[in-house]
């Protein structure tokens, strides 16, 4: 099965910094919300809880892709740096107690909607601020198509757990990001397509590795006939144990089960 008129969107989140490195908010210093970002040549920007958020605009081809993420990235980094701050790309991070009070309520609040997972068919629980001071920074992935399915957006979504969700731990070693969000077939479902929100924002270090997501993720709108094969070497449950865990060298032995580093 090939999935048509494919677009490709992302809405990372990174860390904000002062310039000697030290981790602070982005709360006052971005503006924009979820329902009203920041419009910027590519996209928007915004603040979510203490972290910075952008978007950009879906992209049809790999160039426009990275163009569009450059863009954004150099437009919320001169915002930033109006402010005497800087981005950082960092999958999580423990503030204390104190420093989240001083950010104000905003700071306590995390996201606005609940995700569903493609595996199970169910809703995942909103995680509850409260008593947290983990904070982390997810890098999801927004799959366009023609006519969208809810049965083809979670059989996209396992399969994107198989291309990008499973290599992912080897290049991203953070393990705290999924006490909180972050687990194998989470995903929202929207009018275009699908939010795909197991991998963090680990792949805005290069346009190596931006490249890398557009490739898998295009691989996978094209591939999905493979699905049942996939999971007949590495059933659900499986992958789910994998990715929630960080189990490395499981994820090794899968991915050269599937021959996935010939795509």
């Amino acid at each position: 099965m090939r999935l048509s008129n494919v677009t490709v969107g992302a809405d990372p989140e990174v860390f904000v910094a002062t310039s000697d490195g030290s981790i602070t908010s982005a709360i006052g210093h971005v503006g924009g919300s979820k329902l009203f970002p920041r419009p910027v040549t590519d996209g928007g920007v915004q603040e979510d809880n203490v972290l910075a958020e952008f978007n950009i605009n879906p992209a049809r081809s790999k160039m426009e892709f990275i163009n569009n993420m450059d863009s954004v990235m150099a437009d919320l980094k001169s915002i930033l740096e109006s402010n005497q701050l800087q981005p950082i790309i960092i999958p999580s991070h423990t503030y204390t107690t104190e420093q989240l009070q001083s950010f104000g309520p905003d700071a306590m609040e995390f996201g606005c909607s609940s995700e569903w997972n493609a595996w199970t068919d169910r809703r995942l629980p909103k995680p509850k601020a409260e008593g947290h001071t983990l904070r982390t920074a997810g890098g999801h992935i927004h799959v366009g198509y023609d006519d969208p399915q809810t049965f083809t957006n979670l059989s996209l979504v396992k399969m994107l757990d198989y291309v990008i969700g499973l290599p992912s731990i080897l290049i991203d070693t953070d393990s705290q990001r999924r006490k909180l969000y972050g687990k194998a077939g989470s995903m929202r479902h929207k009018d275009y397509g699908v939010e795909y929100r197991t991998v963090s924002n680990f792949w805005l270090g290069s346009q190596e590795l931006m490249s890398w997501v557009y490739d898998r993720t295009l691989w996978a709108t094209q591939n999905l006939n493979l699905l049942p094969e996939f999971m007949e070497i590495a059933d659900g449950n499986t992958i789910r144990k994998v990715i929630n865990n960080s189990k490395s060298r499981e994820a090794t032995n899968i991915i050269n089960d599937l021959n996935l580093e010939a795509i």
